[in-house]
Formats: structure tokens, sequence, C-alpha cells
């Protein structure tokens, strides 16, 4: 081995713990449903199981974008290593590359021991990368190095480690876009965008809603002792109506809403509770609402169910960023209203 390098020691008390994590992950089917959209997914899946080039899971929040990453890793060959995930948007530039890159002892204000960071805990196994998009463009380059020539330096550390893993990523956002933007590398963009594999939304296959609710109703009913519980035909088409900005998280959080306002055994419509209930407002021509008007608040209501999220609320809509901020002043909208008023979808189980 050259001077300078080290291997990696994978008989340590690190590499145990990112091993743990895998095997308590609940055995999950990413492709449940019998949707054109889910078939195709599964039939594109299966072939990307024996390449270890890096995949990009792209989907909608709450579309399942971890647990196919999941199903990935353990049904491919390295389902006996390591399988370790990081959320690159909630972390800031230092924590980032800490987590990613490990760190030696000194390296900056707070680091009083030597650590390991998850490229070097997952070696010969698989490094989850969710949220990609949120990636700081300064520790864009370091990862792109570390995938193309499997060798990398902790922070603070002169000698380079050789680590072997597989990269999954994942967003709910336009990479293509960012890159456009100047927000991502185009490099970096094309090394992880070899296989990409898209989750389709719940709106797209609406089909699979019953089936999923029924799956989900199971498993919650098992956890709260009520194994008796049903759904009604007019509570499934209610939920195949609804146009699920949260996806199949919203969807289990939904049910298990539904599950405590139950007085029976059956759940009807009147145990519905929606984020973002249907009042017409957008569809019926009967409220005589201007052109104008119609258009500020279908701008408003698509600015919620994206939270807030400009960039993807322009695509969706097919307006540059610069005119939907423009159609923005123009009606008056409070973002930072949106924004604040937005749900949180990241405290339900990981879908």
């Amino acid at each position: 081995m050259a001077k300078g390098k080290i291997s990696i020691v994978e008989d340590d008390a690190s590499f145990r713990l990112a091993s743990r994590p895998r095997r308590k992950r609940p055995s999950l089917d990413p492709f449940s449903g019998t949707s054109l959209a889910v078939r195709t997914l599964a039939q594109q899946a299966r072939k990307l199981l024996s390449t270890d080039n890096p995949i990009l899971i792209q989907g909608e929040t709450g579309t399942g974008k971890g647990v196919l990453a999941t199903w990935l890793h353990s049904h491919g060959p390295r389902r006996d290593e390591p399988f370790v995930d990081l959320n690159c948007a909630s972390l800031c530039r230092e924590l980032l590359e800490s987590e990613l890159f490990g760190h030696e002892q000194g390296a900056f204000t707070g680091a009083v021991a030597a650590k390991k960071g998850l490229l070097e805990v997952s070696h010969g196994g698989t490094v989850f990368l969710d949220e990609i998009g949120d990636m700081d463009l300064q520790v864009q380059p370091r990862l792109l190095k570390a995938l193309e020539e499997k060798r990398f330096r902790r922070l603070g550390d002169v000698c380079e480690r050789l680590v072997d893993v597989r990269l999954i990523a994942a967003t709910h956002k336009d990479l293509g876009l960012l890159v456009r933007e100047n927000m991502f590398r185009i490099d970096l963009y094309f090394r992880i965008n070899a296989f990409p594999l898209r989750l389709p939304p719940l709106r797209e296959r609406t089909e699979d809603i019953p089936l999923l609710a029924r799956h989900m109703l199971r498993e919650i009913g098992a956890e709260s002792g009520r194994d008796d519980l049903a759904l009604s035909p007019d509570f499934e088409k209610d939920l195949q109506s609804y146009q699920w900005p949260g996806n199949i998280r919203e969807l289990r959080q939904v049910l298990e809403r539904a599950v405590v306002f139950c007085e029976g055994d059956t759940i009807t419509s009147k145990d519905l509770r929606l984020e973002y209930p249907s009042d017409g407002v957008l569809f019926s021509i009967d409220k005589f609402l201007t052109l104008s008007e119609l258009e500020r608040r279908y701008i408003e209501k698509a600015l919620e169910v994206e939270q807030g999220r400009v960039v993807e609320v322009a695509r969706k809509l097919g307006l540059s960023r610069s005119a939907l901020y423009e159609k923005i002043r123009k009606h008056g909208i409070n973002l930072s209203r949106i924004h604040n008023n937005s749900p949180e979808f990241g405290t339900a189980p990981s879908y």
C-alpha cells in the first residue's frame, strides 16, 4: 500500500453500530400496488440490484425514497454489510463534512476526540444520502472525489483513507434546474445520476391507494390492539379523490388520526381529517371570481402544498422562478406566512 494511505479497519465499535440500524429497519415493500407506475418502478429497481454505480432516487416528499433505498441495499450483494444514512438538509456545512468524512482530534473547536465519518463506517456497504439537493456547494467536490477516487481525508488529517461504498442518493428537488441555477455542481450531478429512479406520487397511482390504506390500517390496528378495523367504501373513495401533497407519509398520518376518531370497527368519511381539505374555491364557477383572484388563490394553494418552495412551484406551474416571484409580488402573497403555516411531514415513519 502506498505511503500516506491507510485501509479501513472494520472490526470496531463504529462498524458494528453502523450495521445495527439496518437490522432493525422494518421489511417494507416499496412496490405495493398494481398500477403501471409501480410495476415499472419495480422492474427498473430489480435491474439495478447488481450494479455498484450510484443510484439517484427522485420523488416528492413522503413518496418512500428511504424505503426504496433500504430495499435496494437489503436485496443487493452488499446486504450483509453496513447501511448508513444521512439527511443532507438537516446539517450545516461544517457538521455535514464531519459526519461524512470524520475528523481528527483538534481539527476544529469542540473536536475533543477523533471520529469516523459515515463513508468510513459504511466501508463495504451502502451510504444513503437523503435530500442531496440541499448539500452545501463546498462539500460537493469532496464527495465527488471520494466517489471517483474511492479515497478521502478526515478533517484535520493528512493521510488518505481508502473506502469502498455504494452510494444511493435521493431528492425531492429538480437537480437539473439546480445545476442550471448554479446551486448544484454539474460534475457531481452526472456522477450520481447514472441510474435514476422516480417514485410516483400517490395522485399518479390512485388505484393503489385502497390497497396501501388497508395494509397500513392492519399495521396501525396491530399496534393499537384493534385488529378488527376496516375501511368503508366511501372512505376509500374519499382517499382516492384527495391530492396527497404528503403522499404515503401523509396517508399514514391520516389513517392514524382516523383510527383515533373512529367510534366503531369501520372507518367512514366522518372520521377523515385532511391537511388540505378541498373547499371548492378553485373550481367552483358560481363564486364569480375574477381571473386575477383565481390566479392568486391558485398560486397560494400551490405554495401551501409545496410548503413555500418557490422553485418547485414554478416548475410545476410551467413558469420561470422570476416570473413566479413577479406574480407573488403582484398579488401581495405573503411567503413567510405560507412557510410558517406549512405542515411538517418529517415526524412520521420514513416513507
